[in-house]
Order: C-alpha cells, then structure tokens, then sequence
C-alpha cells in the first residue's frame, strides 16, 4: 500500500503539470491568433476609479500603408493611464501589422512597460460608407473592455487625426468632469451627416461576407427615420457596456 502511494504522487503531479501547460498553450494560441499582444502585467500604481484621475480608451483605426502614421499619432496621445487598440485593415498585410507592433515597442518603452497598446491580429471587414464601421467600433469597445475596463471614456481615431491638446493637459481637465456624464451631440440637426450618412441606402457586404468590403448604394435616398434619434459623441464606459 505504502509503496503503491509511494508511485501515485509523482504520477498525479505529472498529469497534473501536463494539464496546465495544455491549457496554457491553448489559451495563448487563442489570443495570439485574435491579438498581436505585447502587454505585461498593468503596474499597481495605476488606480483606476472616482478618487484617481481619468483615462481614456482610444480605437485608432488606419489601413494599408498608414503605420507611420499610426505611430505619430500614437506617439502624441500615448499616457500610461490610457489605453490603446489599432486596427489596420484586412488590406493592410500581416507583416505590416508585425512590424507596426514592434516599432510601437521601440518607439514607446513605456507602452511595453505598461502594456497598454495592442494592435489586433485579425482586422474586421470595414466599408467606410457602410454600417460595418459600427460593427467594428462595437467589436473593438467590446474588446477593450475585455482587457482592461479600468477606462472611463471611449474614443475613435483614425490616422489622419492629431490632437490639439496633450493627455496631461486632457486629463486635467477631465478630473473634474462625473466619470458618468456622456459627450452627446443632442440635436435633431445632423447637417451633412443625414444628407450622406443617415439617407442613402447601401448594402454593406463586410456585414455579411468575411472577404469583402464592397457595398452597393441606391440611387435613391430614405426619409430620415423617426422610430430613433441619432446621435454622436464620446461615451462613457458603462454606457458602452450597454451598448
């Protein structure tokens, strides 16, 4: 008996250890399939809450041949409190998408440090005049929530954007703000969105085929709908948790 316990131990470990490692690697080929990941553990340091200052969570989207300028962007808003998702376009290659990664941790040792900057490895289908852009803003908030929730508002960039302000000086005056109150336009009057936006009829194939991002857009125009508002603005992260 003593010796058939002797054997069991080892025999248990051994399974045991086997299983761990099984599921990490398959928890990490998940990720890194999805994600080119470069993050390490957040610093302590780095509260989030009502008595902390703010953060933001930025989604920059770009397309092929937009690195550099992805980059330069990045370089003007990047905070270690904030956090950062970029999406290149499925005709961006994989190589581009690798080497952006790398020059975004060469460029930024603090983005390595903190681990707060990801790029994503598989870009969603987006047709810029169609209404998988929204998927893809829905996706990539669902995404960011999912690394770090820590953030308190949500806002889109695209690489031809460049801040007018610093983050210190943004979060400054974010500090005194409710971490609740959302950033809405609220107004019936759309201007040139609901001429080019909200009325034309356009079937979005990104939304339905995963290696397409034409669209077909009618000759003729809708009437604005009446069912719902639109809306734009910057949203807080718990009304994005709705959404």
């Amino acid at each position: 008996m003593a010796s058939a316990e002797k054997y069991l131990l080892p025999i248990l470990s051994v399974s045991f250890l086997s299983l761990l490692l099984l599921l990490s690697a398959l928890s990490g080929f998940t990720a890194s399939s999805y994600l080119f990941l470069s993050r390490l553990p957040s610093p302590s340091l780095l509260r989030h809450g009502g008595a902390n200052p703010p953060s933001f969570a930025y989604f920059i989207t770009g397309s092929r041949g937009d690195s550099a300028r992805i980059l330069r962007l990045l370089l003007a808003i990047y905070h270690p409190r904030n956090r950062y998702l970029i999406h290149l376009s499925p005709d961006a290659p994989d190589s581009e998408r690798s080497r952006l990664a790398a020059s975004v941790g060469m460029a930024v040792p603090a983005a390595r440090a903190f681990g707060n900057v990801d790029v994503i490895g598989k870009a969603d289908q987006v047709t810029s005049m169609g209404s998988s852009v929204l998927a893809a803003t829905l996706h990539a908030a669902a995404v960011m929530m999912r690394i770090d929730g820590g953030w308190d508002w949500f806002v889109t960039l695209s690489a031809a954007d460049y801040p007018l302000v610093t983050q210190d000086d943004l979060i400054h005056v974010f500090s005194s703000v409710p971490r609740d109150m959302n950033f809405i336009d609220h107004t019936s009057d759309l201007g040139w969105k609901e001429d080019q936006r909200v009325q034309p009829v356009i079937v979005d194939a990104a939304i339905y085929l995963a290696k397409r991002s034409s669209y077909f857009q009618a000759t003729q125009k809708r009437k604005t709908p009446e069912a719902f508002k639109f809306f734009t603005g910057i949203l807080t992260s718990s009304l994005i948790y709705l959404c």
